[in-house]
């Protein structure tokens, strides 16, 4: 199997990006780290321009790892500013345009966990929607709510309850960590 540049970045930037809510930085694994993916079966499509890693899957980069049902990875056939005949996905051809976990989404990063049913992340505009029953945590600082939308380029996030149920916040403060540290 080659090596699969633009697909690191696009699930670096997706994992990276799940934790914007719970911190407010981020230390970003470095793009030049492997990408290793595990899953039941892989579906590349040139044609239609989408990758599926389906069951079971888990993506790691770096202390960032990601496990879920299933991870499509969406790209465009012509990598910007150059033509690409016939390449897709396995020849380096094209550029993420759209990555989404479905399914069982949790992802790590040291003390930070994102987890929902489903996370959505669009290259393009630096966007990630995590949806259904989505929360956050960082150490015991938790946010959850039905969904949570990261714009990572404006550091700033939307946390959304659904229709009778609110959304919820927990945050200890530094103090009382240390104290149960003692």
């Amino acid at each position: 199997m080659r090596r699969l540049p633009f697909l690191a970045l696009g699930l670096l930037a997706c994992l990276c990006m799940a934790f914007a809510a719970g911190a407010a930085s981020l230390p970003m694994a470095s793009s030049d780290e492997p990408v290793h993916v595990v899953a039941d079966s892989l579906e590349v499509d040139n044609k239609n321009h989408v990758a599926n890693f389906i069951g079971r899957v888990k993506a790691t980069q770096g202390d960032v790892k990601i496990t879920c049902d299933k991870l499509s990875v969406h790209y465009d056939q012509e990598a910007k500013g150059k033509k690409s005949k016939g390449q897709g996905l396995m020849d380096s051809g094209g550029q993420v345009r759209k990555v989404v976990a479905h399914g069982h989404v949790k992802v790590v990063q040291k003390d930070r966990i994102a987890v929902g049913r489903k996370a959505t992340y669009w290259a393009g505009g630096r966007k990630m929607l995590l949806e259904g029953k989505a929360t956050v945590w960082r150490g015991k600082n938790q946010v959850s709510g039905e969904k949570i939308t990261l714009f990572l380029d404006q550091d700033r996030a939307v946390v959304h309850g659904k229709p009778g149920k609110r959304v919820s916040v927990t945050i200890v403060p530094d103090k009382l960590k240390k104290k149960k540290k003692k």
